[in-house]
């Protein structure tokens, strides 16, 4: 399945276990503005992204954010908006807490709505989940959780926005 069809790309562990690197390139049926206003609100994410359980907002650009997916270890991190440029469609948010690191996101107009490039590097820092990302089998439940999150990320996004 293509990475436009909602597969998102294996990580590549850069320096070690802890380490990833997601890319993913989609085409999505909705404005540049949209997207970007979905990804800079921080404390909607609960109503668009479903493993988003909870967000509380500590600043008008930081939140803490609990994350459960599939795996039985739920996630907790702070995003801070790093930089935010409209006109250009770039966004960058710092990950502190259980995932250190960032992402940043470009989102550009395209035929029938946008592309949207996520680019997130980031170390995994919790304990358990740090020592389990050094098994190999691990690595691919890891893998696959992080799919199955974007695949929702994606779900999110694609729908057009409120009239």
């Amino acid at each position: 399945m293509s990475e436009d069809a909602g597969m998102p790309t294996s990580p590549r562990s850069s320096s070690g276990a802890r380490e990833f690197h997601f890319h993913e390139d989609w085409t999505l049926p909705v404005e540049p503005a949209t997207v970007l206003d979905r990804l800079v609100d921080l404390g909607a994410y609960p109503s668009w992204w479903r493993q988003v359980r909870a967000v509380e907002q500590l600043a008008e650009d930081r939140a803490r954010v609990q994350i459960r997916s599939r795996l039985p270890a739920p996630l907790e991190l702070v995003l801070v908006r790093e930089h935010e440029d409209r006109s250009a469609g770039r966004l960058r948010v710092g990950i502190e807490g259980d995932l250190q690191g960032y992402v940043e996101v470009q989102v550009t107009q395209a035929p029938g709505g946008c592309r949207m490039v996520w680019d997130q590097r980031v170390l995994l820092t919790k304990p358990g989940l740090r020592h389990l990302a050094a098994l190999p089998p691990a690595r691919w439940v890891l893998r696959a959780n992080h799919a199955a999150m974007m695949r929702s990320a994606r779900a999110g996004l694609d729908r057009p926005a409120a009239a």
